[in-house]
Parts: C-alpha cells; sequence; structure tokens
C-alpha cells in the first residue's frame, strides 16, 4: 500500500512553542528588513530612472531635430 499525501502530513513531529515563536519572530524581522530595503531602493532608484527618462527624451529629440536638418 502507497502513502498518500494525507499519510505523509499527519507525522508524528509538532514543533516546540520556541521554534514555533522562532518562526514567527523571523518572519516579522524578514519582512521588516524587505521594508526597509524596499523603502531605500524606492527612494533611490526613482530619481534615477526619472533622470534616465528625462536623457532619453532629450537625446530623442536631438537625434529627431537631426534627422529633420539632413533631410
Amino acid at each position: 500500500m502507497t502513502l498518500n499525501d494525507r499519510h505523509i502530513k499527519n507525522s508524528s513531529f509538532t514543533p516546540s512553542p520556541a521554534q514555533t515563536a522562532l518562526k514567527k519572530a523571523a518572519k516579522v524581522v524578514g519582512m521588516a528588513v524587505g521594508a526597509v530595503v524596499g523603502i531605500i531602493l524606492w527612494a533611490i532608484l526613482r530619481p534615477i530612472f526619472r533622470g534616465v527618462g528625462w536623457l532619453i527624451s532629450i537625446l530623442s529629440t536631438i537625434a529627431i531635430i537631426y534627422w529633420i536638418m539632413t533631410l
């Protein structure tokens, strides 16, 4: 007889309260670190991408003007 998922999931192992608390604490710390990293990247990368957008627009304008002048 083969084991199905129900038999595999119902093992006799139960995590201790300390392990459960550690897992919850690690999850909270991970979320906090992720939020801080996200805010830092948002604050740093947003102006860079905005500047790159302006640079692309200016270079495109110069290229179009050059193309029109050489016709």
